[in-house]
């Protein structure tokens, strides 16, 4: 019961914004704002039942391989910074220069140095979102009970079990943080590019509706990158709670 009205407080609001610009656009007559309805029936018209899914295929192998590749090399750079803080000192003003960085901006950068290609936008996704996993990696492996930790090498337990089964299940509440944090920057990322130099995926498509003044689309397009980051974000909630029970009944138990 206690679940079923935790779903339901999540869908009241969606549920208010959606009703409000329904009732507030019903009689728009604007060219750039038309009603909700129209919005919804040239969705169903365009994702649906016109079979333009493949152009979500596309913006989603991108941001899965780009993401994936993030993830891998940021918890792998993080393990190995924070096994060796001196290494990790003299980088932290380099790495905190380049995570300031918004990769946005530097997409002019990566166009002139990697063309237009696949790889140049894999290269603007891995850079949006591998900083918040790398620092948060760094941040959980050296937050590791140190008395856990110590016990582990008391024990000889060897230096890859100790890694697999003590630094990075206690680093790992923080690694899902930021991995978290990445999954957002990756999405952003992906589409930002397809606008400015795809000619495929789901930011490409809303380019061509809006310089082809098919505003309709466009609109489609907005509310189904919505979806997207929507439902992508639910699914990683229940890989997080799976994979973290232990952590979260410990946090019970702890209040």
């Amino acid at each position: 019961m206690k679940r079923l009205r935790q779903v339901a407080l999540e869908f009241v609001l969606p549920a208010v914004l959606v009703a409000v610009w329904w009732f507030a656009s019903s009689g728009s007559t604007s060219l750039y704002f038309p009603p909700l309805r129209d919005i919804l029936r040239a969705f169903a018209d365009t994702w649906l039942a016109g079979g333009d899914l493949h152009v979500l295929g596309m913006t989603l192998s991108t941001f899965a391989v780009g993401y994936g590749i993030a993830i891998v090399l940021g918890i792998t750079a993080g393990v190995l910074l924070a096994a060796n803080r001196v290494i990790a000192d003299f980088l932290a003003p380099l790495l905190e220069f380049l995570r300031a960085l918004p990769a946005i901006a530097l997409v002019p950068a990566f166009i002139s140095a990697l063309g237009i290609d696949q790889r140049m936008r894999l290269s603007v996704v891995v850079f949006a979102s591998v900083w918040p996993v790398l620092l948060n990696t760094i941040d959980g492996v050296r937050g590791v009970d140190t008395v856990v930790r110590d016990s582990a090498q008391v024990f000889r337990v060897p230096r890859l079990q100790r890694l697999l089964y003590v630094t990075l299940p206690g680093a790992s509440p923080q690694i899902f943080a930021g991995v978290r944090v990445g999954l957002a920057l990756s999405l952003i990322a992906v589409i930002v590019t397809e606008m400015v130099v795809s000619a495929e995926g789901v930011g490409a498509f809303a380019r061509a509706a809006q310089y082809s003044f098919d505003l309709l689309a466009m609109w489609t397009a907005i509310l189904l990158m919505g979806l997207v980051g929507y439902i992508l974000n639910k699914l990683f909630e229940v890989l997080e709670k799976r994979i973290l029970r232990w952590h979260l009944q410990m946090r019970a138990v702890a209040t």
